[in-house]
């Protein structure tokens, strides 16, 4: 059901250009200043099918690594492969469709949106059971054909079918809805000083794993126009986590205390 696969469904076309066309394409991505309009398209197109739906959910490209970590700590995270564990996964299954809905099954579901459902109800003392993935279902939903499940860009296809005449058909024919927050607003806004304040702190600097440079031209781009929202989120959570787990005792709570300083500090 996710626009993902329909996104994928459209740049699968891509792969009809001769590979060294889009090669090419590619080296001229790579060879833009960051920032520039097209660059990141052009990088993108010039990858395989596996490779480009990867990259269209990775938030720093691997050329963008070196910049965002200073050199020693880049030299110690280089050699893995972030990739590795989902191409892996990609190769299982006859067709495109079944290769991002298994490695999805494998990552994205327990590593991302069920640990942070599980970890929020828990904590309201809450429990949450997404019938969907009752294992029965799923693993009849894995021998439906893929045409069945995604259909001339109808997502979930088959469900609708089935749910046609039970449910109200604006339910039905709605579109997905997520949980997101606005980012992009906030960091713009009411959250502006506090990522500064994480991201070009003196903790931030002394530690020398970040680079401080790199991230205050990322906060000026957010700030003029470019949406960098979850780039600035991601990496103000790996410093917190820094904060918590990796710095001494002094630093530790910093970083809790005060999100909920700057975010209760004016009304939204």
């Amino acid at each position: 059901g996710y626009d993902k696969y329909v996104v994928e469904g459209r740049e699968r076309l891509y792969d009809r250009v001769p590979p060294k066309i889009r090669q090419l394409t590619g080296a001229v991505g790579a060879a833009m200043p960051e920032g520039m309009r097209g660059r990141r398209f052009f990088r993108h197109f010039g990858l395989d099918g596996s490779r480009r739906y990867l990259d269209a959910s990775t938030l720093f490209a691997a050329d963008e690594m070196p910049n965002l970590f200073r050199g020693a700590a880049f030299a110690e995270m280089k050699a893995y492969d972030p990739w590795a564990p989902s191409l892996s996964y990609l190769r299982q299954g006859g067709d495109w469709i079944s290769g991002l809905q298994y490695r999805d099954l494998n990552t994205y579901f327990p590593l991302d949106i069920l640990t942070k459902v599980d970890r929020m109800t828990m904590a309201h003392s809450i429990e949450a059971r997404p019938p969907l993935l009752d294992h029965h279902l799923v693993e009849f939903a894995a021998t439906v054909p893929a045409h069945l499940r995604l259909r001339a860009g109808t997502t979930k296809y088959l469900l609708k079918r089935a749910m046609r005449g039970l449910l109200p058909h604006d339910i039905i024919d709605r579109p997905k809805q997520g949980f997101a927050v606005p980012l992009a607003r906030w960091f713009r806004g009411r959250l502006a000083g506090f990522a500064r304040e994480v991201l070009l702190s003196d903790t931030t600097r002394q530690r020398r794993y970040l680079n401080t440079e790199y991230l205050e031209r990322l906060l000026s781009q957010h700030e003029h126009g470019r949406n960098l929202d979850l780039q600035l989120w991601t990496t103000m959570s790996f410093e917190l986590w820094c904060r918590k787990f990796l710095d001494t005792s002094r630093h530790r709570h910093d970083g809790p205390t005060r999100i909920v300083e700057h975010a209760s500090a004016r009304p939204a």
